[in-house]
């Protein structure tokens, strides 16, 4: 008989999965996990080990009873599933920096989940991400998805429009503002309420509440940025100027499109400095992280973890899933169905908005329409993925030129041509969908 719940986890040997381990120890008493699985393919079956030996060590450190095994055989460990965590990526950091470089050969930003090289981790990721679901269909039709797995905004709006499976999209960006709120104030991040619209990596916190009440002016007129800055962004302040124009906080992920040519002379001396782009100093990271895991005196995350790009992804991930499994509703920010919530977009848009999270899912929080001060980028971005997501489920090659054309991060017609035809060559082992003569 079941105690707790059973957990998948798709990508277990991802570096993020000892953040995630420590989430279920820290919050066991409010979602108690009976057993996580993490699941992997060939190419990651020794991580998965390093990271499966770390976590048993962390969870008989902490004396709870949580049964942690690993497999390579995903539609088995889907059977007793309650909810799946996506954190898996298609083709590895390798493929990532081949999203990074190809937009950069023609001048453009090299970043892998927004421009280009978010169009070409789309493409290689949503096929992948559907098979996950069709197997959820068939062997555990009531389970949750919950993807971490970029570029969420497209991923999540495939599984929820060509999928049956639950699925709430997930990013720690959200949550990175609230902690840098509270930090700020001296309270805890309980005790801040954000109201947050748009799309992932794309999103504005509108109006911003301590302890109810409102502190959105003090925020955007302090001295220092707290916009919870990411550790893969580099960081600049927003500066008075868009703040004033927009009366919002914007999430991190703007600056690639309000400070474009300075994001991408960043990019560049990295690579004129041999630094590599953002994937290559990933993997040296991550080589000492694996490192450190292997330790057998290990028994916890190591403070180096949140240099990879992922704080507070625990949190988040079992936060949604304490609230759907104890039905305790709890306001969030995540990613769903938009529905008549932002009526400027589609209804099957996935959107990055707040909502009450209880045992039923996601309930968006409607605030009012989106402000004409960012409303026109949002709604080009989407027009943008709402292509690249068919792109990637049909394998047409017009729909793909068309998706890149109204991304705002590619300059030309011209380089949307060649920066196209480079991804599918380069990612041709990935991408069945597209015929071998594009």
């Amino acid at each position: 008989m079941k105690s707790g719940s059973r957990v998948v986890v798709i990508g277990g040997g991802s570096s993020y999965t000892p953040e995630l381990i420590d989430g279920f120890l820290n919050h066991y008493d409010e979602m108690p996990v009976e057993k996580i699985v993490l699941v992997d393919i060939p190419e990651g079956q020794e991580k998965m080990r390093i990271v499966a030996e770390l976590g048993r060590r962390m969870i008989e450190k902490r004396g709870i009873e949580i049964h942690l095994e690993t497999t390579m055989d995903r539609k088995a460990a889907l059977k007793e599933a309650d909810f799946v965590c996506n954190q898996f990526r298609v083709g590895g950091l390798k493929a990532r920096a081949r999203d990074e470089s190809i937009p950069m050969r023609y001048g453009a930003i090299g970043q892998e989940t927004v421009g280009a090289g978010g169009f070409a981790k789309a493409l290689r990721t949503i096929p992948v991400a559907l098979e996950i679901a069709r197997d959820l269909e068939e062997v555990a039709p009531s389970a949750w998805i919950l993807n971490f797995t970029n570029p969420a905004s497209m991923v999540t709006q495939a599984l929820l429009n060509y999928t049956s499976i639950r699925t709430i999209g997930l990013c720690n960006v959200p949550i990175s503002i609230q902690m840098a709120v509270a930090h700020a104030f001296g309270v805890n991040a309980k005790d801040v309420g954000m109201d947050f619209f748009g799309l992932n990596h794309l999103s504005f916190a509108r109006r911003i509440f301590v302890q109810g009440k409102d502190v959105t002016e003090a925020v955007l007129h302090a001295e220092s940025d707290e916009g919870g800055d990411m550790a893969n962004i580099p960081q600049k302040e927003w500066g008075k100027d868009i703040l004033s124009a927009i009366q919002m906080l914007p999430n991190s992920y703007l600056r690639y499109y309000w400070f474009t040519d300075e994001m991408f002379r960043h990019q560049q001396e990295d690579l004129d400095a041999g630094k590599g782009t953002r994937a290559i100093q990933v993997m040296a990271l991550e080589a000492e992280l694996f490192k450190k895991y292997q330790n057998p005196d290990l028994h916890e995350k190591p403070p180096e973890l949140m240099k990879r790009g992922g704080a507070y992804y625990s949190e988040v991930a079992v936060s949604v899933m304490s609230s759907i499994y104890a039905n305790h509703p709890r306001e969030m920010v995540v990613n769903l169905r938009n529905g008549h919530t932002l009526p400027e977009l589609g209804e099957h848009a996935s959107i990055e908005v707040s909502a009450i999270i209880d045992g039923q899912g996601a309930r968006p929080i409607y605030s009012g329409p989106m402000p004409a001060t960012v409303r026109g980028l949002i709604q080009q971005v989407k027009a943008y993925e709402d292509l690249a997501v068919a792109a990637a489920v049909t394998g047409d090659r017009d729909t793909a030129f068309a998706a890149l054309l109204n991304n705002p991060l590619v300059p030309s017609a011209e380089v949307a041509l060649k920066i196209l035809g480079d991804i599918l060559r380069e990612n041709a082992a990935y991408l069945p969908q597209f015929s071998l003569e594009a």
